[in-house]
């Protein structure tokens, strides 16, 4: 994730430096427009524009489009504010639509995620995204099926947070998911139970992933 909380030309540095497979950056934390320009001219790596602050739908497109028509390759819409015609805006601005849902209370069964799946696959997701809060091991296991069973029909992203969560930030790729997320120091973590690159690598080592 990349912000507005440090200088940007040696923030890029140090991204650049972890060789990372996309960059999220959260423009709801930015200032001005400036950072977003910089990361497009500089990017080596796939980059998201990601808003979730709590100003209107209508900015956050407007703010979204701008960072698409830079040449951003995703955009990231929380599913229960979007509506088509966003989707069409942002996809004919050149980027694939990140459709996210959040539950920040528990884990929902499969069942319920796969309906909410549904919804953003009928919405147009290019890349569906849910993410829930573990509150038991086990949430992970539901977690996991839950991409092993899906992904194969479709570009998905899955995981819980909170630090019952980790094992299934670490192991949804291996399941099926797109990719998962990372923080690059522990200064900038941005969900509980979030690792930081070097943590998640590490852990991926362990398990013989990488």
């Amino acid at each position: 994730m990349l912000g507005d909380n440090a200088n940007i030309d040696e923030l890029m540095k140090q991204i650049t430096s972890k060789k990372p497979d996309l960059v999220e950056v959260r423009i709801d934390k930015l200032n001005d427009r400036k950072p977003l320009e910089v990361v497009a001219r500089r990017k080596s790596f796939p980059i998201i524009a990601t808003d979730r602050s709590d100003r209107d739908q209508p900015r956050k497109i407007r703010e979204l489009t701008y960072a698409a028509n830079l040449g951003f390759d995703f955009v990231d819409l929380e599913l229960a504010r979007t509506k088509p015609a966003d989707v069409r805006q942002l996809k004919s601005a050149g980027a694939d639509v990140i459709l996210s849902y959040h539950d920040n209370s528990l884990t929902p069964p499969a069942g319920e995620l796969s309906k909410i799946l549904e919804a953003q696959k009928n919405l147009g997701g290019d890349i569906c995204k849910l993410v829930t809060t573990a509150l038991h091991p086990r949430d992970n296991l539901t977690i996991l099926g839950f991409v092993e069973r899906e992904s194969a029909n479709g570009k998905l992203v899955s995981f819980a947070m909170g630090k019952e969560g980790v094992p299934s930030r670490v192991l949804s790729p291996l399941f099926g998911a797109e990719f998962t997320f990372a923080a690059l120091s522990d200064a900038i973590r941005t969900a509980d139970g979030q690792l930081t690159i070097d943590e998640l690598r590490s852990a991926w080592q362990i398990l013989g992933l990488q």
